[in-house]
């Protein structure tokens, strides 16, 4: 698949609803702050209830030389009867109806999740040749194989080899032209109606629908807390130089774990060892200053529960 790196900007997608919507602030202007200055950016953000207020702040936060947004806003009855929780909610599957919004001039795309910092250069990643591959990813740090995913452990019944490696579908290079011609996103919106009683999320349908169709990325394109456990390369499933340039030289932190970097718990905050890198990147955003507290989280808590006893009486 060859792309013109000098007409083509780099596409990038991300999702988020309202309550995401300063982390996606951090998530790309972080990208921008990485990126050569001879590349450009045409974000879409797939809008799932972002105020115009918030809209305004992250335009605000991202340098227009650099980077174009347009705002898309997906129907959300395209994902009625799927798997949806407090925390997974339909803004989780709009990268699957991506081919739908964006130009058909684009055949490929970078997704990122919004609980991320990009700290390479994005340029980098677009410029792999994604081949014949329907998306470019990076293995999970805990599931490292179908097998082993609590989701798809139906594989013998769908016939999937357990032996196929499982992907974190939190950066995704996608091939837009295998996407729309195969209709990937409405095969993995099925796949999970009809195994919900397994599948946790869209991560798994992607697994599923994608298995041993995917090209592998090397793990400093997301990286996830896992590495940050082992005491030494011999602890890990890794080779000692690409340990090394985990932690040396890493190209997209990703936040996986609860709670996250911006949450100030009740109970526990954040301990990711990289969490500062999150602040470091939100203090070039309009959001420059702002943290959660304990006692900003304590106080809505409390708000909460008189709003709630309030309606019952």
């Amino acid at each position: 698949m060859s792309v013109n790196s000098d007409i083509q900007p780099i596409v990038l997608v991300c999702a988020a609803d309202n309550n995401y919507a300063m982390p996606l602030a951090v998530t790309v202007s972080s990208a921008v702050a990485n990126l050569r200055k001879n590349r450009k950016i045409a974000l879409f953000v797939l809008d799932g209830g972002i105020s115009e207020f918030n809209k305004g702040k992250i335009t605000k936060s991202l340098n227009p030389a650099q980077i174009s947004v347009s705002w898309v806003k997906p129907d959300n009855a395209l994902f009625e009867n799927l798997v949806l929780t407090r925390h997974l909610t339909p803004t989780c599957y709009y990268r699957l109806v991506i081919t739908d919004f964006l130009p058909k001039e684009f055949d490929k795309a970078i997704y990122l999740d919004t609980d991320m910092v990009v700290t390479g250069d994005l340029a980098e990643l677009w410029d792999i040749d994604i081949e014949e591959n329907y998306v470019l990813a990076v293995q999970d740090d805990v599931e490292l194989n179908i097998g082993m995913s609590e989701g798809l452990r139906n594989y013998k019944e769908v016939g999937i080899s357990p032996d196929y490696k499982y992907f974190n579908s939190g950066l995704l290079v996608i091939n837009l032209k295998k996407w729309r011609d195969e209709s990937i996103g409405k095969k993995v919106i099925e796949y999970v109606k009809q195994n919900r009683e397994y599948v946790r999320n869209d991560q798994d349908g992607l697994n599923a629908v994608l298995a041993g169709k995917w090209g592998e990325l090397h793990p400093k394109w997301n990286i996830m807390p896992k590495i940050y456990e082992y005491k030494s390369w011999q602890d890990s499933p890794l080779a000692p130089e690409v340990y090394n340039e985990l932690l040396e030289n890493p190209c997209v932190i990703h936040y996986t774990n609860s709670p996250k970097p911006w949450y100030a718990g009740l109970k526990e905050e954040c301990k990711h060892p990289k969490k500062n890198l999150f602040f470091q990147y939100l203090d070039i955003t309009a959001w420059s200053g702002w943290r959660d507290t304990y006692w900003r989280r304590l106080w809505r808590k409390f708000m909460k529960v008189t709003s709630l006893t309030t309606a019952k009486l």
